[in-house]
Order: structure tokens, then sequence, then C-alpha cells
């Protein structure tokens, strides 16, 4: 039997790159979502310009070049971010008031500039937030406080940054948003939008179909801002970590209909539980009299460990055979539940 792996395609991690820097885009992967990529992208000629979205500052290390990083503050004292600043972090992402009189308290007592993000809320319409809270400040007050910062020297640029939820497919009237969010004085101040991430990508509960609609609006949004003399990035994590890497995976077990993995869902796939992203199965079949339906499990005794209740496989598929799962990229990361050790991740210039 062999060991449960994951592999990396930089050609495909090229690939998502290209694809968002050809509507206009400066790029930060979001590093949480996939560590190991951020380290491929780095070390890739042609995506090393590829800066970083990082929450929290355990990651700081695995980033080379610290100006590349852009710090999500999140209750922060200002002791910790005058660290920060020493460390050569010189971008900065707020969505609070508490944590922006912080970071300018720390940067007038070191005398130091950065670049600030000020992380404003879209769909103002939302009734409540529901199960998820929602960061950001109101468009009223983002605007306030950007007009109070234009003096400032400390600041060489000031930015809003925006975000949808993961996996959106509905929301991306960008650039209608902006035009109601933000005043005039506001957009001749800011010289920058990160428009977030949640761009979606394919699993067998979601449908990457709808891209043309999304990049077709996130275009429309560039070039509103680049007539405005505004920059525009973009944050994404899923989308550029997810399509590159496989997961691979050994069938250990077969028995009425089930499929035992010689790997679980806690060691590699968490997202199946938190955000119900069932992963697509490479070669699974649609109607065919020569397949069957499987459930595919992970070899650990709890009754949750399912990768798929149904895949239409072969019905010849045997002990041994690999099941190979798509996409598998994103919010890859284990638990130490039963003493489960990180999956390796082989790095290829292609599948």
């Amino acid at each position: 039997m062999t060991e449960a792996k994951f592999i990396l395609s930089k050609s495909v991690l090229k690939n998502q790159i290209n694809l968002l820097e050809d509507l206009g885009f400066n790029i930060s992967y979001s590093l949480k979502t996939n560590r190991e990529v951020g380290t491929v992208l780095q070390n890739i000629e042609e995506t090393k310009k590829v800066n970083f979205s990082i929450h929290t500052k355990e990651e700081f290390k695995i980033i080379n070049e610290k100006s590349k990083i852009w710090f999500f503050t999140q209750a922060e004292s200002t002791d910790e971010l005058k660290e920060f600043l020493s460390q050569g972090i010189e971008k900065y992402v707020v969505d609070n008031e508490v944590d922006l009189a912080r970071i300018l308290e720390a940067i007038k007592s070191l005398n130091k500039k950065i670049t600030l993000s000020l992380r404003m809320k879209f769909l103002e319409n939302r009734i409540g937030s529901g199960r998820y809270f929602v960061y950001g400040m109101s468009s009223k007050k983002v605007n306030n406080l950007i007009l109070g910062l234009k003096d400032n020297n400390l600041i060489e640029a000031v930015g809003i940054h925006i975000h949808r939820k993961s996996q959106n497919t509905s929301e991306w009237k960008i650039k209608e948003e902006l035009e109601d969010s933000l005043t005039p004085e506001t957009l001749k101040i800011i010289s920058f939008v990160n428009f977030g991430g949640g761009l979606p990508i394919k699993y067998i509960s979601y449908t990457s179909k709808v891209f043309d609609y999304i990049s077709s609006k996130l275009k429309d949004a560039v070039d509103w801002l680049k007539q405005n003399n505004v920059d525009s990035w973009i944050e994404p994590g899923r989308f550029i970590c997810g399509p590159c890497i496989k997961l691979e995976t050994e069938i250990i077990q077969k028995y009425d209909k089930n499929l035992i993995l010689n790997t679980t869902v806690y060691n590699c796939a968490l997202d199946n539980f938190l955000t119900n992203t069932k992963l697509l199965v490479e070669g699974e079949l649609t109607q065919d009299e020569e397949s069957e339906n499987f459930l595919l499990k992970g070899n650990s005794p709890t009754r949750d460990d399912i990768f798929r209740y149904k895949v239409k496989l072969p019905k010849t598929i045997k002990v041994g055979d690999k099941i190979i799962f798509l996409n598998a990229g994103a919010y890859n990361y284990t638990t130490d539940f039963f003493g489960y050790k990180k999956l390796e991740t082989e790095i290829k210039e292609d599948f």
C-alpha cells in the first residue's frame, strides 16, 4: 500500500495566476488557504511578484520578502504592532476603529510609513450577518476615515478592502457597489481597491461555469477604477490553490459498495465538513451499465469520515486502485485527531 499524498502542479498554479493578471489585477495570495502553495509561488520566476495576505504572526516566517505581506490586524496590542513594523511588515488591513487607532499610534511612535487598507462592508442591504461574523466598517465610516487620513504623512497609500463569502457565484456587481459606496472625494484620495476573494472553483456541489460572467464583472470594475487612477488588487486563496493540487489515495478495502481509502477526511479534507465542498473524483462516470455507485470512506473509525456518499465508478474497481480527488488544494490541513500527521505534498511541473 502506498501513502496518500497531495500532488501540486506548478503549471496549473501559474495558469491560475495568469487568469487574474490578464484581467488587470495585482495579486495577494491568501496564505491561510494553503501554505505550501505560498512557498512554491515564491520560487517560480513568473509568480515572484505575487504578494501574500496573512492573518497571524506565525506565518511571517514563511514569506522571504516581508514587504510583500499584507497583514490583517485583529485585536493586536500597540506593542505587538510595533514589533511587526520593526520586522519590516509595511502593509496593513484594518476592519475596525480600535485596530486603526492602534496602528496609527504604533507608526507615530516609530515614525514608520505604511500602506493602509480599510475593510469596508459590501451589500449593506443585508438585514443581519446570520451564521457568520461580518468584517468591516460601513461605507459612511470608511469615507470619513479616509478624509481624516489624507494628510497623515506616515500613510504612503490608503485604499479600500472588500470581500465576499467563499465560493461566491452571484455577488459580483463590484463596480456598481463601489459607485454607490465611495464619495468623489474618497475616490480621489485612495490609491487602490482590493476586491478580496470568494472566486468559485468546481466541486461536485458547485459549478465553475459562472466564471466568464464573474470575470466580465471584475473587468468592468478594474477598468472603471483605472479611469480614476486607482489600482486593483485581488486576494484569492481557493481559486489559486484549489485547482493546482490533486489528492491521490488508494483503495484498501471494498465491501457492500463501500470503498475504504488509505487516508481520512480528518487528515486532508476538512473542508468537506466546514463548507460542504465535496471533491470531484478523477474519472467518475455518468450513467453507464458497467458502473455503479460507491461510498468513499476514510480509514478512521468515525462514522462521518466520508469523502463522497455516492460516486459512479466501474464495477471492476478493486483494492489497490487509485482514487484521485480533483481541486483538492484549498484548506487541506490536518488535525491531531488519532495522532494524524499532515500528508506530504509532491511538487511537479504538471500532473
